[in-house]
């Protein structure tokens, strides 16, 4: 017995040595980088460039990728370079040579070095929201157990108007989507093509449909589909599955993943985020946040302004902290430009466990709430439950801001963001419970219908590609403004029609070849539409 326990001690002091703690290292600069803002397409997907230019979005700086010389010279020093964020201009490294990383702040292109996960842990399995399993409902309705959590915001009138989230991308960050691909309220999304891929950054070994089933519960709300029994809030919304909690333990590596699933979400050209997680203790007290901090200015919820400012909607949990000592938002629900959800029952009053605002620097939190009592969920055998949590009540926003959105492609994610706010029932009253309240997404929708014009908005341009000159008509020929800019946002050509059904453009003669969008607007309507220059 003496032998076998000093074999395990042995074993356990060499698996202790070769651990490795986690970092987060950031860079002094981008210098000498080979990427370039002329050639966004090395580093952003047509799609993404395509988001931008039809917000007036300009490729910058925070674009470019880390220098990869930077992560070379990295893993020159035995360093294990996991995941980089070009946002935050770092890397999340893993190593075991305590001596080196202490040191490596000399090094003149490194800025900082964070301690972001160490070996040795007191964490524990974290409690995520639990499910009640149903009794089989009686509504006839294609809804079914759904229908409260789709109506409670209008948005049964969104899918009735055929608005259902085609065309919008969205990305699901969560800790695992477990057999989400297999299960019969999810697995359409796979039958007809919705899912464009997934990406675990804990272990991108991994099988993200074999790690927790959290991300599926939320999936399901969004994209769910089950004939008279289910319905979600997007049917017809397209999605990335990206896995950055690690529910084992809790450390600020895990916001970091979500700095580099965000950053990933924005180079894929997605539309929204949803983010049914949030932030405030970690396993080492240490390192957790006060609600001081709560203002915005972590990592994370500066990843997650970043991410709005790319033309994104970040729709976030505001939290499940009401009933205890910390009671208020975690982050990136502090964030300035998200919508941070609360949750409310049946009745619509607030749940017990839903976070309060406002942000510690005094900025109404949650933004908006929706149902996150009793949510009906698909299980882990294929059934339906009934769950609580802000986590919940997130998605039911994310897949109706999809529908919303679909509606008026050529508002900005900014334009919805407040116009979903605007149409919430405290929106003159807000407080610390609800926010601006329980959204209208009915009401959202109307305002921007009794707002249209009566007259033809839209124009027909071409040829597509073009070569010399390019033509815009329209029957109607109203008072318009017309800006072409390339991928860059760069203003090449703007100049005000009077009443004119056909619009000849020559100067884009000159254009070089290449993607430009061209912006057609007045006092009432924006429309948008791509060309391509080739000679």
């Amino acid at each position: 017995m003496k032998y076998l326990s000093s074999i395990l001690l042995l074993w356990l002091c060499l698996t202790l040595s070769m651990a490795q703690d986690g970092y987060f290292i950031t860079f002094t600069d981008k210098n000498n980088s080979p990427y370039s803002l002329d050639r966004p397409e090395e580093f952003l997907s047509i799609r993404a460039i395509q988001r931008r230019a039809k917000q007036n979005i300009a490729v910058d700086q925070s674009d470019l990728p880390v220098n990869p010389a930077y992560i070379d010279s990295l893993i020159k020093y035995g360093i294990d370079v996991k995941h980089t964020s070009k946002w935050m201009n770092g890397a999340i490294v893993f190593s075991n040579n305590k001596a080196l990383m202490d040191t490596l702040e000399r090094v003149p292109f490194i800025n900082t070095v964070e301690l972001n996960k160490p070996v040795i842990s007191t964490g524990t399995f974290k409690k995520l929201e639990p499910l009640v399993p149903l009794l089989k409902s009686a509504l006839d309705s294609p809804y079914g157990e759904s229908w409260l959590q789709v109506s409670t915001a209008n948005g049964h009138h969104l899918h009735n108007n055929g608005l259902k989230g085609a065309g919008m991308l969205i990305a699901v960050i969560d800790a695992g989507f477990y057999k989400a691909n297999e299960l019969p309220l999810t697995k359409h999304l796979w039958d007809n093509g919705q899912v464009m891929g997934t990406k675990d950054f804990v272990n991108p070994a991994s099988n993200i449909f074999n790690e927790h089933y959290h991300g599926m519960n939320v999936l399901s709300i969004i994209g769910g589909k089950l004939n008279q029994q289910y319905m979600g809030t997007a049917t017809d919304a397209s999605f990335w599955l990206l896995r950055t909690e690690d529910v084992h333990s809790e450390h600020p590596i895990e916001p970091d993943y979500w700095i580099c699933a965000a950053e990933f979400a924005d180079s894929a050209g997605v539309d929204i985020i949803n983010t049914s997680l949030g932030y405030y203790e970690f396993d080492a007290p240490s390192q957790s946040y006060s609600y001081a901090d709560m203002n915005a200015t972590s990592r994370i919820s500066r990843a997650s302004d970043m991410a709005s400012s790319k033309g994104m909607l970040l729709v976030t949990s505001a939290g499940n902290e009401g009933n205890n000592s910390w009671l208020h938002i975690g982050a990136p629900a502090d964030a300035k430009h998200c919508l941070a959800i609360g949750a409310v029952n049946a009745d619509s009053t607030r749940t017990s466990f839903s976070s309060f605002g406002p942000s510690s620097d005094g900025r109404v939190k949650p933004e908006i709430s929706a149902l996150g009592g009793a949510v009906a969920v698909q299980n882990t055998s294929g059934g339906i439950s009934k769950g609580n949590g802000t986590s919940f009540s997130a998605p039911v926003i994310s897949g109706l801001a999809a529908c919303l959105w679909q509606a008026m492609p050529d508002k900005t994610a900014e334009e919805i963001r407040q116009l979903i706010m605007s149409s919430a029932h405290l929106h003159n009253t807000p407080n610390n419970e609800l926010g601006y309240g329980i959204p209208d997404f009915n009401q959202a929708y109307s305002v921007d219908i009794e707002s249209a014009p009566a007259y033809n908005t839209q124009w027909k341009v071409g040829p597509n590609p073009f070569n010399s000159r390019l033509t815009l008509f329209n029957s109607s020929g109203p008072n318009v403004t017309v800006t072409i800019v390339d991928i860059l946002g760069n203003i090449k050509y703007r100049k005000e029609h009077r009443h004119q059904k056909n619009i000849v453009i020559n100067e884009v003669a000159a254009f070089a070849n290449g993607i430009y969008i061209v912006i057609i607007e007045n006092n009432r309507s924006k429309q948008h539409v791509k060309v391509i220059k080739s000679r």
